[in-house]
């Protein structure tokens, strides 16, 4: 037992191991020599670490934003920026049972995918993990089961969400661009189909946010790296500005003054986003064909899942918006339960915000224009602040972890599977 949880821990958890694993599988189903799978696989390894890494980074650079707006609006958010410290304490608890039922999970995806017409192979090991834990948070603080039907029953409701949420994106998924061979497998899933729906009614197609006029000089502003690091440093700025220069150095900035300390962040930020970018162009190139191979061999027309950095450098204009507008109704939605004295204190989690915001606006734009992307984002943030607060309460020691990186499935799901539980608990 103590090798099988350090295997799916430090092993299987791991997402280069997987994506290894798929070039090199689907390279010997192609016949490839060793010199060819070799380089491939590194390569493809190298590229998602660049997308990981670049992604984990980035959402680290906003941790300092989450400080100062929570001084601005009075809001104790301390507990709310060490993502290591806040993984310690939620998996104390459920550590084994996440593990396994992360490892069965995974199976079950494949097996689904084998032998049911929903050919899709979830490839986000990193999503999947953390969902993992929610459902076994749920499960172990909600019901009475023992560990082995605790670790089954999560290990279903995994698989199925695995499978699912790759299948219902797919869907939805035709009319984004730089989108061919792949479907996504992220837990942004309910609110880009969300997105993708309001776009279709309240939007217009023919208005594309990424066609937005410019005068010939600012054409510079259609670089994603340029256009983020220049947005990113005037929100540090201004957000800075409401904080107080004095409080900023103190606090948050280690003594830089906030012209300095906005610039380093902002060109920070872009640096991340071009690794990312980088990082996509490689992966793409080996792991595309090399899961065809896969496919062809064992699961014939099967997809892969992969994770949503891949469509940012297609949509510059839509990850921008969206992240802001999903910030600015994460904050209204914070203020409102203020307002009502909600029993639970919910700050937007700016990681999640950034990256269900901005996929949120891609599929809202790619469905319904420039409106499209602007609601859809916007429905975005009030999910996830208005939902976390429901999720909460019913993750007990599980809550820290969820107050950082709860994303919209994690939102919409977690409530309704742990109502579920409550209401049926008697039963289990």
């Amino acid at each position: 037992m103590n090798f099988l949880l350090y295997l799916i821990n430090n092993v299987l958890s791991q997402p280069i191991f997987i994506i290894g694993l798929v070039v090199i599988l689907g390279m010997l189903a192609e016949k490839k020599s060793w010199d060819k799978i070799l380089p491939s696989t590194i390569k493809a390894i190298i590229g998602f670490t660049m997308i990981n890494i670049g992604g984990q980074t980035l959402g680290g650079a906003l941790l300092p934003l989450q400080l100062m707006i929570s001084k601005i609006f009075g809001v104790d958010a301390q507990n709310m920026t060490d993502i290591g410290a806040a993984q310690a304490e939620s998996l104390a608890s459920i550590g084994t049972e996440m593990a396994l039922i992360f490892a069965v999970g995974f199976l079950i995806n494949i097996l689904l995918a084998r032998l049911t017409p929903l050919k899709f192979v979830h490839l986000s090991p990193h999503v999947s993990f953390f969902f993992a834990g929610m459902i076994a948070a749920l499960l172990k603080f909600n019901t009475q089961l023992d560990f082995i039907p605790l670790v089954l029953l999560g290990a279903v409701i995994l698989g199925l969400y695995m499978t699912l949420s790759c299948a219902y994106v797919n869907v939805f998924i035709k009319p984004v661009k730089g989108a061919d061979g792949f479907t996504l497998a992220h837990s942004s899933s309910t609110g880009l189909v969300v997105a993708s729906i309001l776009g279709k009614i309240f939007g217009n197609k023919n208005s594309d946010l990424e066609n937005l006029k410019l005068s010939k000089k600012l054409n510079f502003l259609r670089e994603m790296t340029i256009a983020l690091t220049l947005v990113m440093t005037l929100l540090f700025f201004c957000l800075g500005l409401f904080a107080g220069n004095d409080w900023m150095m103190e606090e948050v900035s280690g003594g830089k003054d906030i012209v300095v300390f906005s610039i380093t962040k902002g060109v920070e930020f872009g640096m991340w986003i071009t690794v990312i970018i980088t990082g996509v162009r490689m992966m793409l190139a080996e792991i595309i064909p090399a899961f065809h191979g896969i496919a062809g061999k064992f699961i014939p027309n099967a997809k892969p899942g992969l994770d949503i950095p891949l469509l940012f450098p297609n949509y510059p204009t839509s990850v921008i918006v969206g992240f802001l507008c999903s910030l600015v109704s994460g904050l209204i939605g914070m203020l409102i339960l203020g307002a009502v004295n909600y029993p639970v204190i919910v700050f937007p989690a700016l990681i999640p915000t950034f990256f269900t915001g901005a996929i949120t606006a891609i599929f809202g734009n790619a469905h319904g224009g420039t409106r499209g992307a602007i609601i859809g984002s916007l429905t975005n943030g009030f999910l996830l602040i208005f939902r976390q607060a429901l999720l909460l309460p019913l993750v007990a020691s599980y809550a820290p972890i969820m107050r950082i990186l709860s994303e919209t499935d994690y939102c919409v799901y977690g409530p309704i599977l742990g109502f579920f539980l409550k209401a049926v608990g008697g039963g289990f």
